[in-house]
């Protein structure tokens, strides 16, 4: 059976795609008014219990967040995808090197430069990240 391009095209035109929004043109905005290079960068958190968390948000909604320790073991990276949920939410998943599924609602506070979680839910499990949270400080 031959099927044609031209109108397995037009199915695909008409279809309404969910998930990470890479393939959006990048003059659309992503959730909420703000445009994506207001996420966009590098953030670190202050170094606390031997531990610096560092998470890069790229332009493509790929995310990477690498855990840096002080005692000389060896850092650990995850692999994920982030989304705008609001002008001031930011939602990251992750994939680490042990297969565990993780999400982050993070807040922004513009006038620090901050984005801050106070949970993280890693294959359906909600944990506490802590007092203050996880703040992480863009990085210029």
């Amino acid at each position: 059976m031959t099927v044609s391009r031209l109108p397995l095209a037009l199915i695909f035109a008409a279809t309404t795609l969910t998930g990470c929004a890479s393939w959006l043109p990048s003059s659309l905005s992503f959730g909420g008014n703000e445009s994506n290079s207001t996420w966009e960068g590098e953030y670190q958190s202050a170094p606390e219990m031997g531990l610096t968390t560092h998470l890069s948000l790229k332009g493509d909604h790929t995310a990477t967040t690498t855990y840096e320790y002080t005692n000389g073991d060896p850092s650990l990276k995850e692999n994920g995808n982030w989304q705008a949920l609001s002008d001031t939410q930011l939602q990251v998943n992750m994939t680490s090197h042990h297969g565990l599924n993780s999400e982050r609602i993070y807040t922004f506070d513009p006038s620090k430069q901050q984005l801050t979680a106070t949970e993280e839910t890693v294959n359906g499990q909600k944990y506490h990240l802590g007092t203050n949270g996880l703040v992480l400080t863009k990085q210029d």
